[in-house]
Order: structure tokens, then sequence, then C-alpha cells
């Protein structure tokens, strides 16, 4: 089953160029949203399958993001159950967390998988953006290695506000490539489709929500060098709100889709004092 990453807005995104495509920086721009740090809980249902091996497929998702006043840290803890064509069946927990500096400089990240039966993995380190907009990502695990990623290349929270930028401006597309610290392979090529931008919502978990606009868009995400004539890894789609919530999850892991229904949504405090050191 292809690694699932989920992308969410935050407070700093790279500049959209008339055309869609993001411009090279070397650190990100105050957004003009006002970001919400806040927990978020999701009941996942299965909305269609495919041929293949899965025939069963459920799960729960919890999402927070808080301010640690010059950086946003995040947590996801995601726990899949699917069932095989034989009967089989299989849970799967993912425990993801960043912690993002607001000035779009550095990443810190780390990415715990397993499976019943002890099976275990583990993606774990670090992201710099150079002065020439270049990314130089020190990973410490699965193993103790080094590589560089090209100009442009954006860290999770920034993406998805790119996305929310974009669909403001009217824009159809944007295809950014994205480094978030799920594979130790580096960046992944993005396509993202941008259905349009809704500028007053009304039917969000909370009763602000009409206060707020909210990009439609769907991500399909390809592993950096396979993206021509190959499908993608994984695909999202998504109402991306401006203050960094996300709802009416779609997504699509090959063999089957599931739907992403918010249960819950509570504010978090926002800083006050002190500060995060990445």
């Amino acid at each position: 089953m292809p690694r699932a990453g989920f992308r969410w807005c935050a407070v700093l995104v790279l500049g959209v160029g008339c055309a869609g495509e993001p411009r090279a920086a070397s650190a990100a721009i105050p957004a003009p949203a006002t970001i919400v740090p806040h927990a978020a809980s999701y009941e996942l249902s299965l909305a269609s399958i495919r041929p293949g091996d899965t025939i069963d497929a459920a799960g729960e998702m919890a999402f927070s993001i808080a301010d640690e006043c010059d950086a946003w840290s995040t947590s996801q803890h995601l726990h899949m159950r699917t069932v095989s064509r034989e009967g089989d069946a299989l849970d799967t927990v993912s425990d993801y967390a960043t912690l993002e500096s607001k000035d779009g400089r550095h990443l810190t990240f780390v990415d715990v998988q397993h499976a019943a039966g002890g099976d275990q993995s583990r993606v774990a380190g670090t992201a710099d953006r150079m002065k020439d907009g270049r990314v130089v990502v020190r990973f410490t695990a699965p193993s103790v290695k080094q590589m560089t990623l090209p100009k442009g290349t954006l860290f999770p929270l920034a993406h998805t506000l790119a996305i929310v930028t974009a669909a403001r401006a009217g824009a159809k597309a944007l295809s950014p490539f994205l480094f978030d610290g799920t594979s130790a392979d580096g960046a992944f090529y993005t396509y993202v489709t941008i259905q349009g931008w809704v500028p007053g919502v009304t039917d969000r978990l909370d009763k602000r929500s009409a206060t707020h606009g909210a990009a439609l868009a769907h991500i399909a995400f390809y592993a950096r060098d396979d993206r021509v004539g190959m499908l993608p890894d994984f695909e999202l789609a998504s109402r991306f709100f401006d203050d960094g919530v996300t709802d009416h999850l779609k997504m699509d892991f090959g063999d089957f889709v599931l739907d992403g229904r918010m249960t819950k949504l509570i504010p978090r405090r926002r800083c006050h004092s002190g500060s995060a050191t990445p």
C-alpha cells in the first residue's frame, strides 16, 4: 500500500507566479490568512474499491497544529484497518510529526509506521533551506545520509498554503516539489488541480467557518523520478481553508478510496511568549 502523506494549511507560503508555478525563494512569505492552532479528528470510511487485494478499509485520524512562536508544530496519528480478499485483517498505525519554522528555512520531521505483528519503519531527520533556495536534508533514520533538493521545493505547511494562495488568485493548477519527511527517497513531485475558491463556507463543523474561504483542490503525489507516464503514488482531494483547517477528505490509495469526515474541531492557544528552536 502506498505511503499516504497528509498536507495541511500553515501560515507560510512561497510566492505563486502568474502561471501558477511556485517561485523559487529562500524564505517563505507571511500569509494574509490568520492560522488557528487546532486539533481535529476524522472518521475514515470506505468510498470505493478497485480490482485488487483489498475488499474493505476504514480508520480514524487525529491531527493537530500548535503555535510554537517561531515555528509551527504538527502531529498526525493515523490508524487504518484493511481486509484482503483472503479474509486477512491488517491494522496499520502511522505517527507523523514536524516542526516547521515560520521563516520557511527549517523542518524537523519524524514518521513511524507499524503494523500488527511488530513490523516497523521510521524516517527522521532535518531539512534546511540554503540562501540559493536549495534544500539540504540530513536523515538520521532509516540510515544516516544527506541529500540536496532543488530550488522551489516546499515544506508541507507551505505546500498547502501555496494551494490556498493559488486558488485565491484564480489559478487552475500548480506543480511544486514537496519534501515532507515521509520518504527517505527525497521530494515528491505534486500536481495540484484547483477546482475553485469558495469565499465563505457555511457547512464546516464549527460555526465560525462562514468567515473563512476554502480552496477545492485535488493533489496527485509522484515519486520524484517516476512521474512521466506513471500513476500517482497517492491522491488527496479536500477543502483547504485559509485558517489552517482541512475537511471533506478523499484519499485514494490505489486499490481503494477512503472518505474522511471531520468529527471534532478544537481550537488551541496561540503563542504568547518564548520560542521553539527547530
